[in-house]
């Protein structure tokens, strides 16, 4: 939601989501909002997620900035029947535009101009001065009607198909089982390798789109490997390993350009390998749909990304902050650092779920320690969340915030892959906004599917704070572009800006 006294362009994207545009001309001052469902749950904290509320939230703040609200004019669009973007249900576009229409006429606003329904979804531009309306429907771009629709205003979020995988492991059990497992998701595996120079032949005749390849191998280490791969022949790279102390290996291999790190499993039973199979064959996706050169050699990004903060954080605490879940993986060992460098010594306690960093996690917490006013620390169950500390989930475990005798209090223990992902944001996101409701502060970096948003939802109805990496610099974009597009993300920023934004949060005066 957005309403400006001076002159200014603002657009959004919409698909069964409504947008109602508000405007006065006899002081042209106008505003945009833009909902994703009428109402919310009854136990919900209303926002302008929700019709019901952002409507009348818009007129109230034409009127606050000068507009006369008898002379308030309003224009609808959006609604349409845009199943593929959402698992919603049919009938949302319907039931947001027949609740516009109904909260206007009792506000006594009359609407000159409707645009709505259909099955594409639509970008529309208002210029707040004139209320002129600009649109188009993605029916006129899309290439085809049936091509699902990106509604987060991002780039399309495209997986790699048709993926060819090398796997490199001096174990023939581990190339086995790996190429069995790839075969039966429907990737092709174009070569298997027992250590460096082999693969090298292969990745030369076979020229595969992603390698899986070993840390500790004969002949040259995956590490010492991977670094030449990347200055003669770069491709994506997922790095393995069943050693507990190859921590600095792994954080090595990310700087070299590796996009993941998996851990082999030291038992092969069923329950176990069924959880690395998904996991694995996700790992690889991601990895395949990733520009290696791009990754390498170009930076800084080539979009200019808007660096300057809000001039405020778009609601005041309506609760005390207590507690910081920081959620992420492919792709958002960078962010977080960068995160976590920023904070200061008094930010209220952060509990970090990243399944990339978990597996290595006592290395990048050492990396950490060297320039951060905070103390990052690996978590354990029972930990009493203290002020000025960050707790790193651990690999193979999930982690839940729970209310303590003094406060919050950390519950750690093994688990299965939620959302292809161990630890997984969801549980950690969920687990915080049933506790502590609105003392909740939820940050979700970038990574390859969906996980995290399903929380930022529980977050967000409970009144807590959702915050997004911004997806033109994330690397992988797929979750807070998701979050971006059901209208669960509060605010979008750059990695560098996220530490003084939850600064300017927790500073604001309560309600």
């Amino acid at each position: 939601m957005a309403a400006f006294k001076e002159e200014t362009i603002i657009s959004t994207l919409l698909g069964s989501c409504v947008a109602v545009a508000i405007y006065d001309p006899t002081t042209r001052i106008g505003g945009l909002n833009h909902y994703l469902l009428a109402e919310g749950m009854g136990n919900e904290v209303l926002n302008t997620r929700y019709g019901a509320f952002a409507i009348p939230a818009l007129v109230d703040e034409c009127v606050r900035l000068g507009a006369n609200r008898s002379k308030l004019q309003a224009k609808i669009y959006g609604g349409a029947n845009v199943i593929s973007v959402s698992s919603l249900g049919n009938g949302v576009g319907v039931r947001n535009i027949e609740l516009a229409e109904k909260m206007l006429r009792e506000l006594n606003i009359p609407i000159i101009e409707k645009n709505l329904a259909g099955e594409h979804a639509r970008t529309i531009k208002l210029n707040t001065a004139t209320f002129e309306v600009l649109h188009n429907s993605s029916k006129d771009n899309a290439g085809s009607e049936q091509r699902p629709v990106d509604v987060s205003g991002f780039k399309p979020l495209n997986v790699a198909k048709n993926i060819k995988v090398l796997v490199v492991d001096d174990s023939a059990t581990v190339r086995t089982l790996f190429t069995n497992i790839f075969t039966k998701s429907g990737l092709e595996v174009v070569g298997a390798a027992a250590d460096a120079y082999q693969a090298r032949e292969l990745i030369l005749n076979k020229k595969p789109d992603v390698m899986t390849l070993d840390i500790e191998m004969p002949k040259m280490s995956g590490v010492m490997f991977l670094e030449k791969i990347m200055k003669h022949h770069p491709i994506p790279v997922v790095m393995v390993s069943s050693l507990a102390s190859t921590g600095d290996a792994a954080l090595k291999s990310l700087e070299l350009g590796a996009v993941e790190f998996v851990h082999k499993p030291s038992q092969f039973d069923p329950a176990v390998l069924k959880d690395l199979a998904g996991m694995l064959v996700d790992k690889v996706r991601a990895a395949a749909s990733v520009n290696i050169l791009k990754k390498i050699k170009e930076a800084p990004a080539v979009m200019e990304i808007k660096s300057a903060l809000p001039a405020k954080p778009a609601g005041k605490r309506a609760a005390e902050l207590k507690v910081v879940v920081v959620g992420g993986n492919a792709g958002s060992a960078d962010a977080l650092e960068k995160l976590v460098k920023g904070l200061a010594a008094d930010t209220p306690p952060v509990v970090v779920s990243c399944s990339t960093v978990a597996n290595f996690v006592t290395a990048y917490i050492g990396k950490l320690k060297t320039s951060s006013k905070v103390t990052p620390v690996v978590a354990k169950d029972g930990d009493f969340l203290r002020m000025g500390h960050v707790y790193f989930i651990p690999a193979e475990h999930h982690g839940r915030v729970a209310v303590g005798p003094q406060g919050p209090v950390l519950k750690i223990a093994k688990g299965t892959p939620v959302a292809s992902q161990l630890p997984s944001s969801n549980v950690l996101f969920q687990s915080a906004a049933a506790s502590f409701n609105k003392g909740v502060f939820a940050v979700l970096l970038g990574g390859f599917g969906s996980d995290g948003v399903d929380g930022l939802i529980d977050v967000q109805k409970m009144g807590g704070a959702t915050v997004v990496q911004h997806p033109e610099e994330a690397q992988f974009p797929f979750g807070p572009q998701k979050a971006i597009e059901i209208g669960v993300a509060d605010e979008v920023l750059k990695a560098d800006m996220l530490s003084a934004y939850l600064m300017q949060y927790r500073n604001q005066n309560l309600y």
